[in-house]
C-alpha cells in the first residue's frame, strides 16, 4: 500500500492545497501528507513510517518516522491519534489544515479543475474540498440554480448560508418544483436562507466566506457538465474586490425577496 501511495503522490494533482515546498519542518511536511491523502485519496489516516516513506520516495526529501512521531507529540490538536494492534495511526484535523495555511506564508490562491462529463465528482470536490474548508457564514451568488444546486449544498456541513439567485431564469414549471424542494431542504438545514433578486444585473457566480472568495466558472448545478474552474483567493490577496463584492451582496440582499 505504501509503495502504491508514493507512486500516486508523484503524479497527484494537489491543487487547492498549499505547496509542499513551503514547509521545511517535520511537523508541517507530515501534516501536508496527511492532508493530501485525506482530501485527494480519501484515506483518513496513516502511520509515521508510511508518511516518511512517501516524503522520501515521492518528494525526495529525507525524513525519518521517528522525527515525525516526535513532531506529532507537540501537534496540540492538529492531529487525532489512533492506537491499534497494527500500530499508531494519525489523522489530520481542521486545526492542522489551518496551521498549514497559516505557515505557508504566501498569499492564498488555489485553483480547482472540474473535468467535463464528471458531474458527481465535481459536486463532491466542491462540497468536500472547498465548502467544508470555509469559515463562518457563506454568501453565495448564483443566478442560475435548480434542484441540483440544492443537492450540492446538502452535502456541505451545516452552516449559515445566504444564497442569492434569480428565479426568473427558471421556467414557471421548474420554479414551482425548485421552491418545493427548497422548502424540504430548509426543514433539515434551517440556517440556509434563499432570496430572489429579480433584476437581470447579476451574472457571475461566486462564494464569499469570512476570509475567502471563490469565483466559479459555472453555476453549482452545472459543475462537471463542461470544463470549468474554481479560483480560491484569500481576503488579503483580493482585498479590493472582496470588499466590493461584500458591499454589493449586502445591498442586493436587502431588497431581494425571501424564498
Amino acid at each position: 500500500m505504501t509503495w502504491e501511495l508514493s507512486k500516486k503522490f508523484k503524479v497527484l494533482d494537489t491543487s487547492g492545497l498549499p505547496s509542499f515546498d513551503n514547509f521545511q519542518k517535520p511537523l508541517e511536511r507530515a501534516l501536508w501528507v496527511l492532508w493530501v491523502v485525506k482530501d485527494k485519496l480519501k484515506i483518513s489516516r496513516l502511520k509515521a513510517d508510511q508518511i516518511a516513506y512517501i516524503i522520501v520516495h515521492a518528494k525526495e526529501v529525507s525524513l525519518s518516522a521517528k522525527s515525525i512521531t516526535n513532531a506529532f507529540k507537540r501537534a496540540e490538536g492538529k492531529i487525532h491519534t489512533y492506537k491499534e494492534s497494527t500500530g499508531t495511526f494519525y489523522e489530520i484535523m481542521k486545526a492542522g489544515k489551518d496551521h498549514l495555511v497559516a505557515e505557508a506564508g504566501e498569499d492564498f490562491v488555489n485553483i480547482y479543475y472540474f473535468e467535463p462529463g464528471k458531474r458527481y465528482q465535481s459536486k463532491s470536490i466542491l462540497a468536500n474540498n472547498i465548502l467544508t474548508g470555509l469559515k463562518g457564514e457563506l454568501k453565495i451568488v448564483d443566478p442560475y440554480c435548480d434542484i441540483r444546486t440544492l443537492d450540492v449544498l446538502s452535502r456541505a456541513d451545516a452552516r449559515d448560508v445566504k444564497f442569492l439567485t434569480r428565479l426568473e431564469n427558471l421556467s414557471e414549471r421548474n420554479q414551482g418544483r425548485f421552491q418545493r424542494e427548497l422548502q424540504d431542504l430548509k426543514t433539515e438545514c434551517p440556517d440556509m436562507e434563499f432570496r430572489n433578486y429579480s433584476k437581470s444585473e447579476i451574472h457571475d457566480r461566486y462564494i464569499i466566506s469570512r476570509d475567502r472568495l471563490i469565483i466559479l466558472g459555472y453555476s453549482l448545478k452545472d459543475l462537471g457538465a463542461k470544463e470549468s474552474f474554481a479560483i480560491i483567493l484569500d481576503k488579503k490577496t483580493a482585498c479590493d474586490i472582496f470588499d466590493a463584492l461584500v458591499g454589493t451582496f449586502n445591498r442586493r440582499w436587502k431588497v431581494a425577496s425571501q424564498l
